[in-house]
Parts: structure tokens; C-alpha cells; sequence
């Protein structure tokens, strides 16, 4: 395979090295591990000519966690967040997560009730549809070599049925009643036209209410799954610890009554 020779900007490098992370995470295999170490930043950074004193002014700076949010005339239509914990959950303690979000009956749909928050594990990652109102969408947390990485990605399912969803069918009918019909006369356009008009507007102005508010709830919502796994860490190294000073002070006592 050819090396590309030309010189890359700023983002397309950060943008080129979270897509390379993304394709070998998903190609699994024991050599990936999630996240980058302060010293391997900064060697990337020594590398890449950037003065570490800069490095150091980047990192004092309180980041978002966001990954990649995509929008439409300043709207937002999806953001993903993403924690990485230096710790390996057990896929055993993988339900100190899941408890987070107890699942939920929605409905019954053709092929039995329909559940939300339902989680599916496969080996050492956890993928499930997450919703805590008004964010909705999904979350995946993957645990390999010492570390664990927490992506979630929210969705405008909640957004379009709540908001745009209702104000598109209010201006439909109120458009469609302008229409010639037999049963009896027509709206005004006059006043159907600018009805519609208000109904758009009330449905997008929700959409945007909530897709913000989503977006808050949804980060708010993966810091609370990292606490969470950062806490299970804590306690387990702390049990690690008190068995470890148990299984030394028996071996002591063992040896003291054997003299």
C-alpha cells in the first residue's frame, strides 16, 4: 500500500487518528486498549512539533466529551460522548451499568412486549438502547487491557415524536383543509397558511428544546456510568486489598504458632 505523502491540518490529523482508533477497537484482538495515557499524548505531541507547555494549557481546559456532534442549520441531530476510566471492569460486574437503567415496558409489539434499556453482552463489551428522558439513543462500553471505554450517542427519536412530529401533522391538516371539497367549504388559505406556518414553528422550536436538553441529559448520563464503573474499581481493589493483608496476616500467624 502506498504512504500518502501530503501534509495533513490540525483537525484532519485529530479526526484521522479517532477514526484509525474506532476500525482497530472494532477489529478487537488482546493488543488494542482504549484510550491514550498522558505520555503517549505527549510523546504524539513531542512528535508532532507541538512545545509541551502548550500540551499542558490543553489539558488544564475543562473538555466537553464530545466526540463528534452533527448538526443542520445549528440544530443538533446526534452527539456522541465518550469516557475512557483506567480500569478494566470484569464482564461479570458489567450489571453495576446495566442497574443504572432498569428496562422499561413500552409496549406490546408483534413479537411480544416491547422493553426498553435492554442490554446485550458479547465477551468483554456491553451494547444496549439506553433512554432516560428526554435523551435517547445508545451506549456501548467496551473493557480490555486495564481500561474501560464508555461511548453513548444520542438520538432525535424523542425530539421529532414529542416536537417536529406534532407540528408537521398539525400543518398538514390545517394546509389540507384549504382544499375544495364536496362535504362542505374550504379553510380560508389566508388564515390556514399562517396557522400551518405557526404549527411548524412551535414543532421545531420544541425539537430544539429537547435536542438540547437531551444533549445535556445525555452527558450527564455517561459521567454517571464512568463514576460508576471508577467507583466498582475503587471497591474492588479495596477487596483485592483486604484479602491480599488477610492471606499475609494468616501466613504470619501460621508462622509464629509453627516457632
Amino acid at each position: 500500500m502506498t504512504v500518502d505523502k501530503r501534509y495533513y491540518s490540525e483537525k484532519e490529523a485529530a479526526d484521522l487518528v479517532v477514526r484509525a482508533a474506532k476500525l482497530q477497537e472494532k477489529a478487537g484482538g488482546d493488543h488494542y486498549t482504549p484510550g491514550i495515557s498522558f505520555e503517549e499524548l505527549e510523546k504524539m505531541a513531542t512528535e508532532a512539533g507541538i512545545d509541551p507547555t502548550f500540551l499542558q494549557q490543553a489539558v488544564m481546559g475543562t473538555p466537553s466529551g464530545e466526540e463528534e456532534a452533527k448538526t443542520f442549520l445549528g440544530i443538533p441531530l446526534s452527539t456522541e460522548f465518550e469516557r475512557v476510566v483506567e480500569f478494566e471492569l470484569p464482564p461479570e460486574s458489567f450489571d453495576v451499568v446495566s442497574d443504572i437503567f432498569p428496562q422499561k415496558w413500552v409496549g406490546q409489539g408483534p413479537h411480544g412486549p416491547r422493553m426498553t434499556n435492554v442490554g446485550q453482552q458479547v465477551g468483554r463489551s456491553l451494547m444496549m438502547q439506553i433512554s432516560r428522558f428526554p435523551a435517547h439513543g445508545q451506549l456501548k462500553m467496551t473493557s480490555r487491557n486495564g481500561r474501560t471505554r464508555i461511548t453513548t450517542k444520542q438520538t432525535m427519536f424523542l425530539p421529532f415524536m414529542i416536537g417536529m412530529y406534532p407540528g408537521l401533522f398539525g400543518a398538514f391538516i390545517s394546509l389540507i383543509t384549504t382544499l375544495p371539497s364536496s362535504d362542505g367549504p374550504s379553510s380560508n388559505p389566508m388564515i390556514a397558511i399562517p396557522v400551518a406556518i405557526a404549527f411548524i414553528v412551535a414543532g421545531l422550536s420544541v425539537f430544539v428544546a429537547l435536542s438540547k436538553a437531551g444533549q445535556k441529559r445525555m452527558r450527564e448520563v455517561t459521567d454517571m456510568v464512568a463514576d460508576r464503573v471508577q467507583e466498582e474499581g475503587e471497591r474492588l481493589r479495596s477487596n483485592l486489598g483486604s484479602s491480599s493483608a488477610g492471606v499475609v496476616e494468616a501466613d504470619e500467624n501460621l508462622e509464629n504458632r509453627l516457632r
